[in-house]
């Protein structure tokens, strides 16, 4: 247990995961009665959010927050409290934000059935849920969990059959990546079915996992699961996180479960303006990973057409001096491979400075007059990237 407040809790409770569940913080009322001497402004912000969008944190996240001396309640500027926090930003129809309609990776002629996506050749990733432990208000699948109205399909046996049917038809797949959402949202009875009849399907499938339990709910991680992803032989999790503050002990008992059964654990980081974005943050993030034996794996730019873009964004020239300042100074395995995601597709951003004429990627302007930044993509196409100007 993390605060006094976890300590007043049993144990046992504390750390069963459902529990966390059932007491997570979704509303203004929840959290007046968890602060009650919480600003005014963050009440209303949570209500007028809860209107359209979901708002939910576990009582254990919530214990890892910095506390404002005078409220009581989450300081302002805590970057684990501002992930989860609603901003008050909402919609924008500015060029390049969140207008609640834009995707920022699902293209219609990838979705291979309402659940799968076929975006690179030899893998399909599978929106096994559209819910989660906790809500990221930066989420690029907002349209599929924050949303209350998302038309997107939800997971059911109809679209999991016809997946399955794509999988048989494909040879040239050799991998499916369940994610969602939070994929650990299913029990484990469930996720062994699914795995299961994957199997079944494609023997000679590579099973991917996508989560970010660990840090929203560790103690989703529990020995059933370890045993279900071994039984299967899952082969890589990749583990969603932003700050060295959520490696804690529960995320290290978590970890050590996983790694128990499947061989590859490696970090999906999100560079999150006003989080993360400092080279010493990610440098204790990155060698704090893997000292827990977690490769670094991606560090992902901020995906535009995102809730709250005007907090979380940062322009791409800091993303390269933020692992520029990394490579060679810490061990190689640690650092990560710093990727712009664009609808079309992953570009690994090259570590010099931006802006040339003659390379790419290279600042432009659009057919609107917009700064955006031009690179080409994984098919070699030449496309189009919002950038903020360099601070």
């Amino acid at each position: 247990m993390t605060t006094e407040v976890a300590r007043t809790i049993d144990r046992e409770k504390w750390t069963d995961w459902k529990w966390q569940q059932r007491n997570a913080i979704r509303t203004a009322r929840q959290f007046r009665q968890r602060f009650p001497r919480c600003d005014q402004e963050i009440l209303e912000r949570i209500t007028r959010h809860n209107l359209s969008q979901r708002f939910q944190v576990t009582p254990y996240y919530l214990s890892l927050v910095a506390t404002d001396a005078h409220t009581g309640g989450p300081s302002v500027d805590d970057p684990l409290w501002k992930q989860v926090a609603p901003q008050g930003s909402g919609k924008s129809d500015a060029p390049y934000a969140y207008d609640g309609k834009t995707e920022n990776w699902e293209l219609p002629h990838e979705m291979v059935t309402p659940i799968a996506q076929h975006k690179y050749d030899n893998r399909v990733i599978v929106r096994y849920a559209n819910v989660c432990h906790a809500y990221c208000q930066f989420c690029y699948e907002a349209l599929r969990t924050l949303d209350k109205d998302s038309t997107k399909a939800t997971f059911d046996r109809t679209h999991w059959r016809a997946t399955l049917d794509y999988l048989r038809a494909n040879p040239q797949i050799e991998e499916i990546i369940l994610s969602g959402g939070e994929p650990f949202m299913h029990s484990n009875d469930q996720i062994d079915q699914a795995l299961r009849e994957a199997r079944d399907a494609r023997p000679d499938l590579l099973l991917r996992f996508h989560t970010r339990a660990l840090t929203f709910n560790p103690y989703r991680i529990d020995d059933g699961l370890s045993a279900v992803l071994a039984r299967h032989g899952v082969v890589s999790i990749g583990l969603h996180i932003t700050h060295p503050r959520e490696l804690t002990p529960e995320f290290d008992t978590a970890v050590k479960k996983l790694q128990s059964a499947v061989p590859i654990i490696f970090a999906n980081v999100p560079l999150l303006g006003g989080v993360n974005d400092t080279p010493q943050t990610m440098r204790e993030l990155c060698m704090g990973l893997y000292r827990r034996g977690v490769h670094a794996g991606y560090l992902y730019h901020f995906m535009p057409h995102s809730p709250e873009s005007a907090c979380f964004r940062t322009p791409v020239q800091r993303g390269v001096e933020i692992v520029r300042s990394l490579k060679r100074h810490i061990s190689n395995p640690a650092v990560p491979e710093y990727v712009l995601p664009h609808a079309t597709g992953k570009c690994t951003v090259p570590l010099m400075d931006i802006g040339s004429v003659d390379e790419y990627p290279r600042h432009v302007l659009d057919d609107n007059g917009l700064r955006v930044l031009e690179l080409v993509n994984w098919e070699g196409e030449r496309v189009h990237y919002p950038d903020m100007e360099s601070v």
